[in-house]
């Protein structure tokens, strides 16, 4: 055998392995990722759509159709009223808060608006938001969801649409305070509080957050309507039970378990089509190639077709080769994510449950592989929904006994010397505290109000203090990441209100 042979047939074994190699390697990846899917089947986990997507809602139990049609006049105004700032529990400093309502105008950053302008704005939506008042008394919102091409590719106008009903509901709740009308207010908050409740059938990340968005805005205006002197105990009964009817705690683990499923296909069809992978990535990122490859800012034409080179062959690789860690490493977060979650429901708490998860996590992302970079960073911002529900669970519970404060207060003239004097006549039990499962910390002061407030995200008792562990943020919402202790407000006074308002007319 000649030399030429011989370095032919090197050359041919060569391009052969150049050619196996990958091929085997991608099909062992492949296996890897089945096997373990086929694991979690046999341990019995729902993995596909079907068994995590609740059935249809009967249509005379579904509002979605009614609310698609007020859509589009809630969208026209919205425009105008957003520019109008609202007083909604605007706080003040840590643990103080301005009753918006009692304000003689609706002062901002812009030019001060008057409640007339207000009544003017919400006037052109007056009949939408009446009925959106009369087609809730139907328990849920059913909007017929394709949820087979993923999360992303969701309607989100519905629920971007659904947020802005329930800003004008919020606007309506203050102006209707200002007004005295507590009963219209209380029937706005009501209003709100329906809605969350109805997107507990919706799964998924958005309807999840639009929903926690609402509770948190359903929450400012129950503080709101709880500096009132008129309301009544019926009204306060039955905004109560509007909170207790709220669900976090099951929400979470129901969460997951759809996006992991709508995870799956999408990983399937990213494999099958680059051009939608591509098409995706690209719409996260706002179409900036520039974003996607981390490259900078690009000025020459030369340069800008060897990004989209780049960015497609990291395409490329990554559906044969890096999709399969990538999933695989997806589902085990996925897999820790929903075990914290069923943990918390049979528990009743989050911090430990917490702690723990975020270790396990932060192991995966510190031995990431090198072609996990398209699911995982996706599922790893699930994490933080964790602690969004927390907060969730802990507004919902902080609302229920303020709620029973009052109506205690408003029954014998004073405010009780412990939780468990509610309990049974103005709460079922004793609201308990889901960052520790301890019932929540109250104390009476000495001048007749109180202190009510969870342990917050530290999972420590600092004795209700409301301030911010770090000065890393500004934000002054009570249930602020960074409190030490999440405390319902206490109203400012108008000392304190004429100070702050001097202040800012200083920074205008």
């Amino acid at each position: 055998m000649n030399r030429r042979v011989k370095i032919a047939i090197l050359v041919g074994v060569v391009c052969v392995a150049t050619i196996l190699i990958p091929v085997i390697h991608h099909y062992q990846l492949k296996a890897e990722v089945n096997a373990y899917i086929a694991q979690l089947k046999a341990q019995g986990e729902p993995l596909d759509l079907a068994q995590v997507i609740p059935p249809p809602v009967p249509a005379e139990q579904n509002d979605a159709a009614s609310f698609l049609k007020l859509f589009p006049t809630i969208n026209s105004n919205w425009n105008a009223l957003c520019v109008i700032p609202i007083p909604i529990m605007q706080m003040i400093t840590p643990g103080k808060a301005i009753t918006g309502w009692r304000q003689t105008a609706l002062y901002g950053w812009e030019p001060t608006n008057s409640w007339d302008d207000l009544q003017k704005v919400l006037e052109n939506e007056m009949e939408a938001l009446d009925e959106v008042q009369q087609i809730t008394n139907r328990p849920q919102l059913d909007f017929n969801l394709n949820y087979a091409n993923g999360s992303d590719k969701l309607p989100l106008q519905y629920f971007g649409s659904l947020d802005k009903i329930a800003y004008s509901l919020s606007a309506s709740t203050i102006l209707n305070l200002h007004n005295r009308d507590t009963a219209a207010a209380v029937a706005d908050a009501h209003t709100m509080a329906v809605i969350a409740n109805a997107l507990q059938h919706e799964q998924g990340y958005w309807p999840s957050s639009t929903r926690k968005g609402i509770a948190y805005k359903t929450s400012k205006l129950t503080w709101e309507i709880l500096q009132t002197t008129n309301v009544t105990d019926e009204q306060l009964a039955e905004l109560q039970q509007d909170w207790i009817d709220l669900d976090f705690f099951h929400g979470e683990a129901e969460m997951l378990k759809a996006e992991r499923a709508m995870d799956l296909i999408m990983a399937e069809d990213w494999r099958k089509s680059g051009a939608r992978l591509e098409g995706d990535i690209r719409a996260d990122s706002d179409g900036n190639e520039d974003d996607i490859l981390d490259e900078g800012p690009q000025n020459m034409e030369r340069s800008w077709d060897w990004n989209r080179l780049k960015f497609r062959t990291q395409i490329f690789f990554w559906q044969y080769w890096g999709s399969y860690p990538d999933e695989l490493e997806a589902l085990k977060t996925y897999g820790i994510l929903i075990n914290t979650a069923e943990s918390i429901q049979t528990n009743g708490s989050f911090f430990n449950a917490l702690q723990l998860q975020n270790q396990t996590v932060k192991g995966i992302f510190q031995n990431r592989s090198h072609g996990s970079w398209v699911m995982l960073p996706d599922v790893g911002a699930m994490n933080n929904e964790t602690s969004a529900f927390m907060r969730a669970e802990a507004i919902k519970q902080i609302a229920v006994a303020a709620v029973g404060l009052k109506r205690y207060q408003l029954k014998y003239g004073k405010y009780p010397a412990d939780l468990s004097l509610l309990v049974p006549e103005f709460v079922p039990r004793v609201p308990v505290d889901p960052v520790d499962g301890k019932p929540l910390r109250y104390r009476l002061d000495v001048d007749g109000t109180f202190l009510l407030y969870s342990v917050g995200p530290n999972g420590k008792d600092d004795g209700g203090n409301p301030s911010h562990a770090t000065k890393r943020s500004q934000n002054l919402m009570w249930e602020n990441p960074d409190a030490l202790d999440w405390v319902w407000p206490q109203p400012a006074t108008a000392e304190e209100v004429q100070k702050y308002y001097a202040n800012l007319e200083k920074l205008n």
